[in-house]
């Protein structure tokens, strides 16, 4: 049973000639995923936006434009409304075969990544597109849904088009990725996009990058910030992206939960800031849209961040959050925040020590235990 609607919108074209005026340097793709009981809820709050800032007229980024002002105003309207954002962006400048300059291989290549993608996480989807725009990549999503998902007990993906002037969600999904393309696409680039992430980053499930690119996105990060340091953020960035790789394919649950943590925090990372620290209840948040069930602070800590800081992922904290370091002070901000909690144990475990010593006139040692010699070598050491 349908139980997800993605309304799909896309920005750029297949030209490849990039000295040629129009030709886009990205393609992008983006659905805006609501859960289908919702619909009725949602609509009215989304016309509400449109009618305010859009009048009678359809809601379009492009009477946006490079307004900016007036687009984090709709973004932050929009933030009452319950959705996510799914979104590839491909860097068409990487496509080198020469099979690309034909229209057939290059939309065959985007199903590729973006089909693949959304239909592994959401099997049972209605895919909604606006009927009127570039059909060439849209209708190719028919064209895989007739193929791979042939309607079942268990599989029941559905496609169809919309017109936008009477589908608000349509109108939605326009906004969302003309302003993606304000954050990636080389000819639009705003120097605002940072806000613009920062204002969509409570409804980003995900971005993914073709090819993947590791480099902060949003800023430049030794001009935007004074404490950066690229040895340390480097370092964070990679630990954090080879445990990804190494762990997207598993389906044990806290795995599964590590990789959504990780993306999260990578996003963050290089599309909103690299100072700023992410919250533990935002975290979690992002790591139960997908999953069934809630999860506590205690699995969060010892099944999330420790196995991830267990595995050698740089995780920095505080008493604001989590994040990758970017700086020195960030990890003596870890080192910081975890001897705020080592330092009183071992000073507790001394003093006990110390009086089972004097009582039994040197007869125990609680730290004698074999697996206690770490411990005990750390705390000989101290005293």
């Amino acid at each position: 049973m349908i139980d997800q609607i993605a309304f799909i919108d896309e920005f750029g074209n297949n030209g490849l000639d990039f000295h040629s005026e129009g030709v886009s340097t990205h393609f992008i793709v983006t659905a805006i995923i609501i859960a289908k009981n919702q619909l009725v809820t949602i609509e009215p709050i989304v016309d509400k936006v449109r009618s305010k800032h859009f009048q009678n007229g359809e809601m379009k980024s492009s009477k946006l434009k490079s307004n900016d002002l007036r687009r984090l105003k709709v973004l932050n309207d929009l933030n009452e409304v319950d959705y996510h954002i799914f979104s590839v962006v491909i860097d068409k400048r990487e496509l080198q075969s020469e099979g690309f300059n034909f229209k057939g291989s290059f939309y065959k290549f985007l199903h590729a990544l973006v089909d693949r993608e959304l239909f592994s996480v959401f099997p049972d989807i209605l895919v909604v597109a606006d009927e009127h725009g570039g059909k060439g990549f849209k209708e190719g999503f028919i064209k895989y849904i007739k193929k791979n998902h042939i309607p079942d007990l268990f599989n029941q993906s559905e496609f169809r088009f919309s017109n936008s002037k009477s589908d608000l969600m349509v109108q939605l999904a326009d906004v969302i990725t003309g302003t993606l393309a304000r954050c990636y696409e080389t000819r639009k680039i705003s120097e605002n996009r940072s806000k613009f992430m920062a204002t969509l980053k409570g409804k980003i499930t995900e971005i993914r990058f073709w090819p993947p690119d590791y480099r902060p996105l949003a800023y430049n990060p030794e001009k935007d910030f004074e404490n950066y340091d690229s040895t340390i953020a480097n370092l964070g960035i990679n630990l954090a992206q080879q445990k990804l790789d190494q762990k997207k394919k598993s389906n044990i649950p806290f795995e599964v939960d590590q990789c959504t943590c990780l993306k999260y925090l990578l996003f963050h990372f290089k599309n909103i800031s690299p100072e700023s620290y992410i919250s533990t209840n935002e975290l979690i948040k992002q790591i139960e849209q997908f999953r069934n069930s809630n999860i506590s602070e205690h699995y969060f800590r010892s099944k999330i961040i420790a196995k991830l800081r267990d595995n050698g992922v740089l995780i920095s904290s505080s008493n604001k959050g989590y994040k990758l370091p970017s700086s020195k002070h960030d990890l003596f901000d870890f080192v910081n925040h975890s001897n705020s909690y080592i330092q009183p144990m071992i000073d507790r475990l001394i003093k006990c020590r110390n009086k089972v010593k004097l009582a039994t006139k040197n007869k125990l040692d609680i730290l004698d235990q074999e697996e206690f010699k770490y411990l005990k070598i750390i705390i000989n050491n101290t005293c």
